[in-house]
């Protein structure tokens, strides 16, 4: 906090007495870890370890002042075998160990379903800030959940406002979140931001488990919020400082290796910021390995599963996007053999992390998928396999599902891997055209809406693929997803000669007669900002388009 003492000495004319240095401490992404694990982020071989829940304590204690906020931007609960075998309660107690003062929810918090998901928020000793239609989904009768709260420290009003990813719907079986429908960040921000200013708030932080954009985004839309944290990569530490009149957006590091710091020094006469100040804090391991604070049956966890090395891994997979596409792929190829598959197709949000090379242990496997999905073995066609790889409710610039066994005619660019709205037909290796055993998780096959139910594999997703790494010396590398170019025709034919507005990549809309090259960005732009297309008259809304040119594409069109 140097260059805010510095900023009081400075001030002039207020008086020292007018300013009140405050404090937020942010975490997220946590997933359980609770030891240290590789750090990518940094550059340097071989990886060195950061965080674990003893020493991300002991620096919070450290840096805790009297004026400070502790907030979680969710995904604290899975993702580690200690989250798993503990449902997420290990994580609980640490934050309730570490004296949290609010956390979100993200989609991985309902990994163990809506029922568990409620007993964590009632064993938190700290409010879990989500919309509280989620007390309605659960069925609950006294509410337990609410969007925001206000914290007078040291006579200044702190409002955070939670907000709740609208992906915790599509990244769960509708059982496991009780059919809970989650609007829009900026739906909720317009509801529940009055509430919070008119309860006299000074500083209000908006909290989620959001992307780097979409904070971005929020902290553009409404000028009132003062400071927003978001989860973003796993790997660079990203932040939009204050400047140019813009709002600071602050995104948390994952798996508790940094702990993130805002200072913000308030003017308590003129009831505003001065200065914000941000870090990051490398969570280090040190050689101080007293670890009393967290307590020994957390570490008769960790013992149980973070075991000797089970194999060997010569490539490195960093957690960005090649590298997150290589692994997956490697996952893809380890389901598929385990479940005697001819194909695996997974969604690209099950590969969680990067994988260090040397040896692996258990812990370090789990980490790359670590969710345990059940997985189903069903029998499908062409027409079938390309409903499931491009599912009807397919999110925007969603990336299409991992393969093995197979490959992707795109249109677009073969050089990058594609979304799914470019897919046109899916190759089969090795096999004739005809029916294919084809292996995925239980939670895309609800996505897709495949009417298919085929038999459950014994072994969840996790388990297959630590069973197919433990039976490798060194893991093996799999050849990449070869992507063929398709025509546009290819693509109409794969999806029934109709075009979806409401999917259409810019390309397959400019196979619509009269539809060139800026009139298919106007489609695109316009489902992006007003929403989704419910009939293909709507389409005549967007500029360009008019009831002669509708004429000619109304037969060609449709709207899923």
């Amino acid at each position: 906090m140097l260059g805010l003492l510095l900023a009081l000495v400075c001030a002039a004319p207020p008086s020292r007495s007018d300013f009140q240095a405050l404090r937020i401490l942010y975490t997220g992404d946590l997933h359980g870890r609770s030891t240290p694990s590789a750090d990518f982020a940094s550059a340097g071989l071989p990886r060195r370890l950061l965080g674990g829940w003893d020493n991300l304590l002991r620096l919070i204690g450290k840096e805790r002042t009297d004026a400070t906020l502790l907030l979680d931007c969710g995904d604290f609960g899975f993702g580690s075998p200690a989250g798993d075998s503990s449902q997420g309660r290990a994580a609980v107690e640490f934050m309730n160990a570490a004296g949290y003062d609010a956390a979100v929810p993200g989609p991985r918090d309902f990994t163990g379903g809506a029922a568990n998901f409620e007993i964590l928020a009632r064993t938190a000793r700290f409010p879990i800030l989500t919309d509280p239609t989620l007390d309605v989904a659960l069925r609950r009768r006294t509410p337990l959940f609410r969007p925001y709260l206000v914290r007078d420290i040291m006579g200044v009003k702190l409002a955070v406002i939670g907000i709740t990813d609208p992906s915790i719907p599509r990244l769960n079986l509708r059982e496991d979140v009780g059919g809970w429908v989650v609007d829009d960040p900026a739906s909720q921000m317009r509801r529940y931001l009055p509430l919070a200013l008119a309860e006299s708030a000074d500083v209000v932080i908006a909290v989620g488990h959001l992307s780097t954009e979409d904070g971005c985004a929020i902290a553009d839309s409404f000028r009132e919020i003062d400071l927003v944290v978001c989860c973003g990569s796993t790997g660079a530490v990203e932040n939009r400082m204050a400047g140019a009149e813009m709002t600071p957006v602050v995104t948390a590091a994952a798996f508790g290796q940094r702990l993130g710091i805002v200072d913000l020094l308030f003017n308590k006469t003129e009831r505003t910021i001065y200065q914000t100040e941000v870090r990051q804090m490398n969570v280090d391991p040190g050689s101080d390995r007293d670890s009393s604070s967290a307590g020994a049956w957390l570490r008769g966890l960790d013992r149980a599963v973070e075991d000797s090395s089970l194999c060997l891994n010569a490539v490195e997979y960093l957690p960005d996007s090649a590298g997150l596409l290589q692994l997956g792929t490697l996952v893809a190829e380890a389901v598929r053999r385990q479940a005697k598959a001819d194909i695996a197709v997974l969604p690209a949000y099950e590969i969680e992390a990067g994988l260090g090379a040397g040896p692996l242990n258990r812990g370090s496997l789990f980490g790359a998928a670590p969710y345990r999905r059940a997985v189903r073995l069903v029998s499908m066609d062409d027409t079938m396999l390309a409903r499931l790889v491009v599912p009807e409710k397919i999110g925007p610039h969603e990336p299409a599902p991992l393969l093995a066994g197979a490959d992707y005619f795109v249109t677009g660019d073969t050089a990058v891997w594609p979304e799914a709205s470019q897919v046109g037909r899916v190759r089969v290796r090795n096999r004739l055209p005809g029916t294919y055993r084809v292996a995925t998780t239980e939670q895309w096959l609800e996505r897709a809406a495949v009417p298919v139910t085929g038999r459950r594999v014994p072994q969840s997703l996790t388990d297959l693929w630590i069973s197919f790494a433990a039976a490798q010396e060194t893991l093996p590398r799999v050849p990449p997803v070869r992507l063929y170019p398709a025509t546009p025709g290819l693509v109409r034919r794969q999806t029934g000669g109709l075009v979806n507005i409401n999917t259409a990549s810019s390309e397959l809309l400019q196979t619509l007669p009269g539809i060139g090259p800026r009139t298919a960005e106007r489609i695109i732009q316009f489902r992006e900002t007003v929403g989704r297309f419910d009939s293909p008259a709507e389409i005549q809304d967007v500029k360009g388009i008019g009831p002669k040119k509708f004429e000619s594409i109304r037969d060609l069109i449709t709207v899923r």
